[in-house]
């Protein structure tokens, strides 16, 4: 409230105002070209507060925040960040500036009750302080709990007794980062020699960062007033009224838009690195990581928003979803390990799993009752799968499994079960439950966990009968057969045929041919994304988490372990050398290769005929014959030259009909000249 009205007041005087401590960003509402804001805001945090949560992958977060405007300046863009990583905010804890302390314990009592336990507290020391001296006094300062603060609570750390700094043990905040520099030293040191000659009194004072924005902000201003070249800092009271109250008689400044002309452009190096406005903010986007160990603070990393997180500021890249970023970190309670942020059991509650008792199928869920304890003890595929999901989580679950059946005795189908989902007698229903879920609007489901969804098998003999059944999944889902009785529906048939194929969930189908692996064969799932399930109430904070724990299972080694447990029965091979692969042999493109080779041959025969057709006339004219005549020419030796010669062996001349002269004598030999005679007139 304070700095809004200053903000008014330069405003309508035209003087500029500069802030170093005033860093909530809601003064933006009240922006004036006049207000230079000397200090980060509160919401240049958000990206490093955000970061740290989505390194830890901490899903749920509360803040915690004083009931006044300063809660404005970044709770509203907090919640925003933190929803574009998908993490929710569950609870809003809102404290009075005037609360008692009566009245703060109560909120955290109201907290301590609650599953998240991992809390951002925003506000001044005033407050903050006695927060953290109650929470330790409740047991919120211990193992499991994640506290991280605002930089308007660390920027004043070193103003804090020693008691409340010995409450926040493993409290993890963020503040600007100033570099330390000779110059830094430099002024500490004399700044701290001159406040003990003045203050003999003084104990050992550190000057925090808000004293370093001061002197920057001082040095600002003085440097604008020099380049502004003006002593007169009078105001022109001509349009003020004699009457006017205090406030509006203060006028406008006569160079108050000069020295706002000389203070925009302003840059230097300061104390807390590069000096700079852009539109009246302080430009410094680099912030530290801290955990609050021993006397003091300790740096566990840094923040930037082009790196993220990171150990150090040297660093050419980094990942800001990663903790290796940061140093090791002591948390609340003095351990190492990293909180999982979250807690199921509050007030010792456990987790209703509700599970069938069928008798079709039970190496999926089989559920006895131990005579001795009166305890449910749950088998099966199913029930493996989900304990490891579980036990995959980031965070510690009590469950336990409840078996399900109808009033009347029978046991009920899926659709019931989920049914006391909606009604809330079970937090969990765990088996396939997947498709059924489907269909429900009231319930959750997690992600299929079985890899290869829906696929069929045939029989490897005889599967070309006519008048075939084809056996669809909603058929075992209601009946539950066994994988005998499902057997014999492939080799007794029905009235109409025989069943030739059925298409199920892989998981089904790998049970049964553990045992009957010799007369059928899996042919290729085609469709990825129908397969086994867990149902949760719909909103459940758990299913993200356990979506995400069960892929982390089902690429793991143990997913393999469990279907060998479940599914590899009678000693037969491996199912992946009876799946088929779509591989295809040279038998398999025999067809097209006779078709592409008659079709071949026919484009070559028919080629043939057009060119034979459209070159007939040349190759007529191409059918003649050649004779030959003698012609008497005189002898001389220009005339070998001159004229071919068609000679025999040893170079004798030929005849017309072209044999050796039989007669050679001392004369020259005539020249054979060839004639010509086309039999074709044309």
């Amino acid at each position: 409230m304070q700095t809004n009205f200053l903000i008014d007041l330069g405003n309508k005087s035209q003087v500029p105002i500069l802030s170093f401590s005033a860093i909530s960003s809601s003064h933006t509402s009240f922006r004036s070209p006049y207000f230079f804001q000397a200090t980060q805001n509160d919401s240049s945090q958000v990206g490093a507060i955000t970061s740290i949560i989505q390194a830890f992958g901490w899903r749920e977060v509360v803040p915690i925040d004083v009931d006044n405007e300063f809660d404005e300046g970044v709770i509203p863009y907090l919640t925003d960040a933190l929803q574009a990583i998908n993490t929710r905010v569950p609870y809003r804890s809102v404290i009075s500036p005037v609360a008692s302390d009566d009245q703060i314990v109560e909120e955290l009592y109201k907290l301590v009750t609650m599953q998240t336990r991992v809390f951002v507290v925003h506000m001044l020391p005033s407050l903050g302080s006695g927060l953290f001296t109650k929470a330790k006094q409740v047991g919120m300062m211990n193992q499991g709990y994640v506290w991280i603060i605002t930089n308007g609570l660390t920027n004043l750390f070193t103003s804090l007794e020693p008691s409340v700094i010995e409450s926040m043990q493993g409290v993890l905040g963020v503040r600007p980062y100033v570099l330390k520099t000779k110059a830094l030293d430099g002024f500490q040191l004399r700044w701290k020699r001159k406040l003990q000659q003045e203050n003999p009194s003084f104990a050992d004072v550190e000057l925090n960062i808000f004293g370093l924005l001061a002197y920057d902000a001082t040095m600002a201003l003085a440097m604008a007033v020099e380049n502004a070249g003006t002593t007169n800092f009078g105001f022109d009271m001509t349009n003020v009224s004699t009457n006017a109250t205090d406030l509006e008689a203060f006028g406008v400044s006569k160079n108050g838009l000069k020295l706002l002309e000389s203070l925009s452009p302003t840059r230097f190096k300061g104390l807390t690195g590069d000096y700079t406005f852009v539109d009246g903010q302080l430009q410094s986007l680099t912030f530290q990581m801290l955990n609050v160990n021993g006397d003091g603070e300790r740096g566990i990393g840094f923040w930037t928003p082009e790196k993220g997180l990171m150990k150090k500021l040297n660093l050419t890249s980094a990942d800001s979803t990663s903790e290796s970023h940061l140093e090791p970190i002591i948390w609340p309670g003095d351990f190492i390990s990293i909180p999982k942020g979250w807690e199921v059991l509050t007030n010792e509650k456990i987790l209703r799993i509700g599970v069938t008792v069928k008798n079709g199928f039970r190496e999926f869920v089989k559920v006895i009752i131990d005579p001795a304890t009166s305890k449910t003890i749950a088998t099966g595929y199913c029930t493996d799968v989900f304990n490891v999901v579980m036990q995959a989580l980031p965070y510690a679950i009590n469950y336990e499994f409840i078996p399900f059946g109808l009033s009347d005795g029978t046991s009920g189908s899926y659709n019931d079960m989920i049914y006391q989902v909606k009604l809330g007698k079970f937090d969990v229903v765990v088996g396939d439950t997947t498709i059924v879920a489907n269909r429900s609007r009231f319930v959750d489901f997690t992600l299929p966990y079985i890899e290869s969804g829906v696929s069929m098998i045939v029989p490897i003999k005889d599967s070309d009968k006519k008048n075939a059944w084809v056996f669809l999944k909603p058929l075992t889902r209601d009946l539950w057969m066994t994988v005998e009785e499902w057997d014999a529906l492939f080799q007794n048939g029905t009235a109409s045929g025989d069943i030739a194929t059925a298409f199920d969930e892989i998981a089904y189908l790998k049970l049964f041919m553990g045992k009957h692996c010799s007369k059928y064969t899996i042919v290729e799932p085609k469709f990825k994304t129908v397969g086994f399930g867990f149902t949760f109430p719909l909103g459940s904070p758990l299913v993200p988490n356990v979506s995400r724990a069960i892929l982390n299972v089902t690429e793991g080694r143990k997913m393999n372990e469990i279907e060998d447990a479940w599914f590899k029965k009678n000693s037969c091979p491996d199912l992946s050398t009876l799946v088929s692969s779509h591989s295809f042999g040279l038998n398999s493109f025999y067809g097209l290769f006779l078709i592409a080779g008659i079709t071949s041959i026919l484009a070559l025969i028919i080629f043939m005929a057009i060119f034979v057709y459209e070159h007939r006339k040349i190759l007529k004219e191409s059918d003649h014959r050649y004779t030959f005549s003698s012609q008497s020419l005189p002898a001389s030796p220009s005339s070998y030259s001159q004229h071919p010669c068609f000679c025999g062996e040893q170079g004798m001349p030929l005849t017309e009909y072209g044999g050796p002269n039989p007669k050679p004598s001392g004369q020259a030999p005539q020249d054979i000249v060839l004639a010509v005679e086309l039999t074709n007139p044309n």
